[in-house]
Formats: C-alpha cells, structure tokens, sequence
C-alpha cells in the first residue's frame, strides 16, 4: 500500500495495492475519521502495472493513477455521488523519447488549476508535463524534463507556480519553475536536505 487520498469531496478515499494491482474505494466519515467499504470495494486494474499514487482533479471528475512497475498513467472518470472509478479511459507512457530500459513510476501531481499534470520516473529522474483536457480530462504530453536522482516525491505549490522534487539519491529538493501558460518546467535551484527524503509537503506559502 502506497497511497491513500479523499476526494475533493473529502467523502470518500481511494488507496492502492502495488503488488495486487488494487484500487479500494471507501467512504469516509470526517467527523470520526472512519473508513467504510464502498460498493464495489476494489477495481482490479491492467496486470503487473503496479497502481502507486493517485492524483484528482480539482472538480473530482476523473482520478489519475501512475503505475510504478511500468510507469503509465491511467485515467479513470470518477463518480462523485458513488464515490467510485469507471474503466480507464486513457493509458499514456511516462518515460522520455527512446527509453529502453526497466521502468520505475513513482509520484504524480496536478497543478490547482487542472490545467496540468506532473509525474516523476526514478529510472531516468524526469518529470513528464501533461496537458489536461477540459471536460474529457484526456492527456497529452508536453515534454519530459531533468531533475534531481531518483525523484521519489514531489508537490506543487498551491499557487501553482513551483514544483518542488526529492531525489532519494541526491538527497537533495530541487525547485522548478511552472511556465503558466504552457506547463513546462524550468529548474531553478538545488537545496541539500537530510539523507534519502521520501515525501514533499508544502503546508504555507512564501513571499516571492
């Protein structure tokens, strides 16, 4: 198990199964912080993919899985009133022009916005940029772009503007620009942090 995450609604939750190829769906009671199964408990998804993280988008209409084992992106329309995925409607690679060797998915993230989509390959330590499509919520590549080694985590900022990625190998938080407009990153400075970071949380905002 390596994620779990409520809906914008904060009524229900979703969490993964890596080696079961598992999503859960559950509901979610925030006055006592219970889970309850839902109907159905699980969706079994494509073999030997490997669901990792889940990103949603901001009005709750789809669910985005990235699949550490081979990293794609799966795209699932999300019912809001159930709380629960329908069949992937998407699957794109995350992995940079010409790449031939043993895929390694790890985060993904959505700007707030939803107008963009990040996820990170540990392989090849790049972040891959999507465009989100307005109302199907389809995906299509922007570009894949150099970051820190072995990029395991990464947010983005409430405001949107900056992504932030950990290196499990650089031990290092390198902080991305995100062009507005277009999506595209642009690095603009490495921080040592302690050994093997694991996790980015961004709990407040800075002066710029």
């Amino acid at each position: 198990a390596h994620c779990i995450i409520t809906d914008p609604s904060n009524r229900y939750a979703l969490h993964t199964s890596v080696g079961g190829d598992l999503i859960y769906q559950r509901r979610f009671d925030a006055a006592t912080g219970k889970l309850l199964p839902n109907e159905p408990l699980t969706l079994s998804v494509r073999a030997k993919s490997g669901p990792r993280f889940v990103a949603f988008a901001p009005d709750g209409a789809h669910a985005y899985v990235v699949g550490e084992l081979d990293a794609t992106i799966d795209v699932y329309p999300f019912a809001a009133a159930a709380g629960t995925l329908g069949a992937s409607v998407q699957t794109v690679a995350c992995l940079p022009d010409g790449f031939t060797g043993r895929p390694w998915g790890a985060d993904i993230h959505m700007r707030p916005d939803g107008r963009f989509l990040y996820v990170s390959e540990r392989t090849t330590s790049t972040l891959l940029a999507f465009s989100v499509g307005a109302g199907d919520g389809r995906l299509t590549r922007i570009d894949s772009y150099p970051t820190v080694e072995r990029p395991r985590a990464f947010n983005v900022d409430p405001s949107g503007s900056f992504l932030l990625a950990a290196g499990q190998l650089s031990n290092s938080v390198v902080c991305h620009l995100i062009d507005a407009a277009s999506g595209e990153l642009i690095c603009l400075r490495e921080h040592r942090v302690g050994r093997n970071p694991t996790w980015v949380e961004i709990v407040g905002l800075f002066p710029r």
